[in-house]
């Protein structure tokens, strides 16, 4: 199970606040070690949309996204930042160069 997340700020004065808000939640993600979960997150062409590829073995890694203090701290953090909330799409891999 995985989801593609798209992301757009107020303002560009918002951006480089939220590739350090982006970075810090890998970061944490990474230190809770979150067992089944992979993310992330890309930048685009428009300085306001961002990217979030979240991928879960299960639904008890997704879980665990949801509950983790990373993710917590980032909504938080910038979550009245956005023009409006994430749009998600569940998504199924087909092929991936990808281990």
């Amino acid at each position: 199970m995985s989801l593609l997340v798209h992301y757009t700020l107020k303002s560009a004065e918002h951006h480089d606040a939220q590739i350090a808000a982006m970075t810090a939640l890998v970061g944490g993600l990474k230190s809770e070690n979150i067992a089944g979960l992979q993310y992330s997150c890309f930048s685009t062409d428009d300085p306001l949309r961002f990217v979030g590829v979240l991928e879960f073995v299960d639904e008890a890694a997704k879980q665990g996204f949801l509950e983790s203090k990373s993710f917590a701290t980032y909504r938080d953090t910038v979550g009245p930042t956005f023009a409006n909330p994430p749009q998600t799409t569940e998504i199924s891999a087909i092929a991936s160069t990808r281990d």
